[in-house]
């Protein structure tokens, strides 16, 4: 059996340094009939820890009647991770806040008289009453019992969103888990604010904005755009832990960012992607992505399950969307982020252990301020014989000095001449050994292994420079490396697609909406193909969609917003039809027989709907709202006005998506 562990630098696996990749789920805001799709789409994007919140709302919404049925049936998720070969980190809460209403608690949680988030015995006795069901319903899947589950986090922000502060209550409730038989290798509490995290182990994160800030005003630079080691993280703010006894793991760097009604920063890949390599080199031994994978929020049997301040909560959120701009959005399609998180994935499945145990350094003139655009911002890792030097010239919405004829020395190894320019962010490896031979440096990237050779990209000349004999080094661009996917037919092959390419029990295939077009290394033995530099090149058709869509204008009775009627014809033949409907305005919602499924605050780019869970629905309707003038809202770019309004719908259109084996 598999041994987890950690000291202070890293965790282990079987005694051995291990950096993974942990993306977060919420089962409960997502269809179950799609959980295994689902949930093999974050493994091809390299995640081996899926991370899940327990919602209390979502399971006792009345007092005592608790559902695991449906979207609900964690049991039935849990088992779906084990046959994936995905290892679980458990967060039961009991708060867990994930933009839920009260933080995930139920109404009637509030209505008791009790102090919550206390060791109010009144309270304690009604958490002890739900995990006791919970464990009824988990215990066969404790890593102790033979199944995935392999971390608890004990509540969330406490101290920092609420809650007295103080370790007593951590401790308690920790005691309570292990009471009732809740155990994992990890046990871990939320690191940042007035952090209270008794004997736990601290979990970080990271966000590119800040959307629950009441500011309608472009915020200063994010700070998460420069290299920092975990000690200047931790201390931010009041901690009562020392970081240097921890290793500096992350548990909600973020794969995206939930809108909030006054507040809608748009992320984009770049973001996601220059954070993690920022994080990674200021010595991150643990990207955990939150969220990782987008949802839908369900609907409650009374009220609606999102956050607001109608009830208290920190912000307004939509009452059904849960996107996230997350790597892989809410109807299961693959964002561009997800590229960007696989690139780095591959490159720690193959070589993370060496990392792990590499120190982080960074040099006395890389910014602190994030503010300052004109010095390059680097950092190293290594230890005593190799390492990886990290540069970021990215800084979300700031254009950073382009740096030329650079000259780096890290200890005995003098980098040859470059340049680096505003946006650009990468790592080079110096002194790396690559099975028997020796790779000094390079100005190229390692993305992964493959058979008996290595994988590296970039848009310069290599350059690289051996120590005696050269191992066998396949060099791509950067954008091959951003679609480039690592699979099995017979053997272990590359392939490249700017469309999604997934591993299935039958073989590799691509999600596809139009002709497919591929490249592999090394060639495929079962199809034809032309050769591409290094790389062989092939096509494959797509089924000619017979679906089509037809917008039709509603009678305009209300000023504050436009309907219009939506008709799907022709036979669905392929995997899901997507809408993208692009508009302008504060917000829209679709309808389906006179129900809201569907809904989304405007910030800035088109909304994509998928309707494969709705069936398919042949008539839809959807209500566009104008944004007026004046109204408290922050977009990254403000919308051209009309008469004091903004109320557009320049498009829609519908977009069949087939499966395609390779």
């Amino acid at each position: 059996m598999t041994s987890f562990g950690w000291n202070p630098q890293c965790l282990t696996k079987d005694g051995k340094p291990w950096l993974p990749v942990m993306g977060e789920i919420h089962y409960s805001r997502y269809p179950h009939r799609y959980w295994r799709e689902e949930l093999a789409k974050m493994k091809a994007g390299g995640v081996e820890i899926v991370a899940i919140y327990v919602f209390w709302n979502h399971h006792e919404e009345t007092h005592g009647e608790i559902s695991w049925a449906g979207d609900r049936d964690i049991r039935s998720f849990l088992k779906l991770c084990q046959e994936a070969g995905l290892y679980v980190f458990l967060r039961p809460g009991p708060w867990c806040h994930g933009e839920a209403r009260h933080g995930g608690f139920p109404d009637w949680l509030l209505e008791m008289d009790c102090e919550l988030r206390s060791n109010d015995a009144r309270y304690m006795a009604e958490v002890s009453r739900f995990w006791t069901a919970l464990y009824q319903q988990i215990e066969e899947f404790l890593y102790k019992n033979g199944g995935p589950i392999i971390g608890i986090q004990v509540e969330n922000e406490y101290g920092h969103v609420g809650g007295g502060g103080g370790d007593e209550h951590i401790r308690a409730l920790t005691d309570l888990l292990h009471k009732i038989g809740f155990d994992a290798p990890y046990m871990t509490a939320t690191g940042w604010g007035k952090a209270c995290i008794g004997d736990l182990m601290p979990v970080m994160g990271g966000y590119v904005e800040a959307p629950w800030d009441p500011s309608l005003k472009e915020l200063p630079p994010n700070p998460n755009f420069v290299f920092a080691n975990k000690r200047r993280l931790a201390y931010s703010e009041t901690i009562n832990y020392d970081p240097e006894q921890f290793p500096f793991l992350l548990a909600e760097l973020g794969g995206g960012l939930q809108v909030t009604y006054n507040r809608r920063p748009r992320v984009s890949a770049e973001d996601t992607g220059a954070m993690s390599l920022v994080r990674l080199g200021s010595g991150a031994n643990l990207l955990g992505y939150y969220v990782y994978h987008g949802g839908t929020n369900p609907v409650g049997k009374e009220h609606t399950q999102q956050e607001c301040r109608e009830v208290g909560n920190y912000c307004d959120l939509p009452a059904l969307t849960y996107d996230f701009q997350a790597p892989i959005r809410e109807y299961g399609q693959i964002a561009e982020s997800f590229k960007e998180i696989r690139m780095l994935a591959l490159f720690l499945k193959d070589f993370g252990p060496e990392l792990a145990e590499m120190e982080s350094l960074i040099p006395s003139n890389s910014p602190r301020d994030p503010a300052d655009t004109q010095h390059l911002r680097t950092a190293i890792r290594a230890n005593d014989t190799s390492g990886y030097l990290f540069i970021n010239n990215y800084q979300r919405r700031r254009k950073l000095a382009d740096h030329h004829h650079l000259h780096f020395r890290v200890g005995d190894v003098v980098f040859p001449e470059f340049d680096v320019m505003d946006g650009e962010y990468f790592f080079l490896p110096f002194h790396m050994k690559l099975g028997k031979q020796e790779l000094i440096s390079a100005l190229a990237t390692p993305l992964c292994k493959l058979r008996d050779g290595y994988v590296f990209y970039t848009d310069r000349d290599p350059q690289y420079r051996w120590a005696g004999d050269s191992a066998k080094v396949l060099t791509l661009t950067r954008e091959e490396a951003k679609n480039a996917a690592k699979v099995r037919f017979m053997d272990e092959y590359l392939v490249i697609c700017d469309q999604p390419v997934l591993q299935g029990e039958d073989g590799p295939y691509c999600l596809a909406r139009r002709t497919v077009d591929f490249k592999t290394y090394p060639e495929l033995p079962h199809i034809l193909g032309s050769p591409d530099g290094d790389l062989t090149a092939y096509t494959l058709p797509v089924p000619a969609s017979k679906v089509t869509l037809q917008v039709k204008p509603l009678m305009q009775t209300n000023y504050l917003y436009r309907e219009y009627e939506l008709s799907l014809r022709g036979e669905v033949s392929g995997t899901d039809v997507f809408l993208t409907i692009d508009y302008e305005g504060n917000q829209a919602e679709l309808f389906v027989s006179g129900h809201k499924v569907a809904d989304d605050y405007y910030r800035g780019e088109p909304w994509v709907v998928g309707l494969k869970r709705f069936r398919f629905p042949k008539k839809m309707i959807l209500r566009v709202f104008a944004l007026e003038k004046g109204q408290p809202i922050f977009l990254d770019e403000p919308l051209e006005m009309e008469h004091g309004r903004a109320l557009r719908l320049k498009g829609v259109t519908a977009e069949e998506e087939f499966k395609v084996m390779l």
